[in-house]
């Protein structure tokens, strides 16, 4: 049983790293997209945003959602603006979740989306995210 445990520590102790990394890669790419949408190059900051948020970060997601939504730099595209909002939205990322309400038709569900983001926002703000 100790070597088992020893095993998957082992293990855990090699991925660790390759997987900050992942992480690493995708803030970086974040930084740059907004460096470049800061310049005003919309379409290398659409570029470096969809790089961030396929590497798992939710507030590329949320910035490039907001870009699609707009036709900032890319073709207006509400259905894959939703997909990155849906997807930052369920890493609690709570302008996803408030977008998502702004976006609903239907009252209630979007009452829903909304106690969701205030939800998520305590918790960033508790520093529990």
């Amino acid at each position: 049983m100790k070597r088992l445990l020893a095993a998957a520590l082992a293990a855990l102790m090699m991925v660790q790293p390759a997987l900050a990394q992942h992480g690493d890669e995708g803030d970086v790419a974040l930084r740059r997209a907004q460096s470049y949408r800061a310049n005003g190059d919309a379409p290398l900051a659409a570029h470096w945003l969809g790089v961030a948020a396929a590497r798992g970060t939710p507030e590329a997601m949320f910035l490039l959602a907001s870009m699609l939504l707009e036709g900032e730099g890319v073709p207006k595209d509400e259905a894959a603006a939703r997909r990155w909002l849906e997807q930052a939205a369920q890493m609690d990322y709570p302008e996803a979740w408030q977008q998502l309400g702004m976006m609903e038709q239907d009252p209630a569900q979007a009452a829903q989306y909304f106690r969701r983001a205030a939800h998520a926002l305590t918790h960033r703000g508790q520093g529990m995210r």
